[in-house]
């Protein structure tokens, strides 16, 4: 695919001001825009102490983020189905970046058979009715391993291709790994935007790309029901 002209070397000063804006700018009452503290409510979803157990504040995080985990899934992911959860969690690596994920072992990490889209499925519901859509499932996802799953949302999943999340941890990985310098771009973003924050170079890209497509007009749409797989 063709990035989103946002990403491209000559306006890496454009895209770190962007992404300052979104960690640094404070609305009413003096706090900041609650998704800067996604990455590191209670001290990240893969701190070593919770890397392989959903938390409660885990789900507080991606609240953060703005959509909800309903009640019936947060009882359900966090006591009914927790081992389970776990078990998938420790399968897929935490200190892993998209970036560095070779061709030959994308399958096995991120393809259908993997133990990131057992989670996916699980997350979903197996089929069952827990309420849980594909941009809350992909934020889950991006708070226990913010340096291998990408999140996708309304605005900047068309921004990469994607309407829906079928494929689009792919095209994620493709754009990254393709020879064009992105990864290190994100890298001389993040330190251009001077941001006190240890982020991953996926939430670099994806806050960038949220800002610039809302800065475009983009809207946000309330996630709803897709059964499209991720990978």
């Amino acid at each position: 695919m063709t990035l989103p002209d946002i990403l491209s070397a000559d306006r890496t000063n454009e895209a770190a001001a962007l992404l300052k804006k979104y960690y640094t700018k404070l609305y009413d009452l003096g706090v900041p825009q609650s998704g800067s503290r996604f990455d590191d409510w209670a001290g990240g979803g893969d701190r070593p102490n919770a890397v392989d157990t959903l938390t409660a504040d885990d789900v507080l995080a991606v609240s953060f983020l703005c959509v909800q985990v309903p009640a019936q899934a947060v009882i359900g992911l966090l006591e009914r189905s927790a081992k389970e959860v776990s078990e998938l969690l420790a399968q897929i690596p935490s200190a892993l970046d998209l970036a560095s994920v070779k061709t030959e072992e994308y399958e096995a990490l991120l393809g259908p058979e993997s133990a990131a889209i057992g989670l996916w499925r699980l997350l979903r519901g197996n089929g069952k009715l827990w309420g849980i859509g594909p941009t809350t499932a992909s934020k889950i996802m991006a708070r226990k391993r913010p340096r291998l799953i990408p999140i996708f949302d309304s605005v900047v999943g068309p921004l990469m291709g994607h309407t829906t999340p079928e494929g689009q941890w792919k095209t994620w990985h493709s754009v990254l790994t393709d020879g064009s310098g992105l990864q290190q771009r994100l890298r001389s973003i993040k330190t251009e935007s001077g941001i006190d924050k240890d982020i991953s170079e996926l939430r670099t890209m994806d806050v960038v790309l949220w800002m610039h497509g809302k800065e475009q007009g983009m809207k946000v749409i309330e996630d709803s029901g897709h059964d499209d797989l991720a990978n």
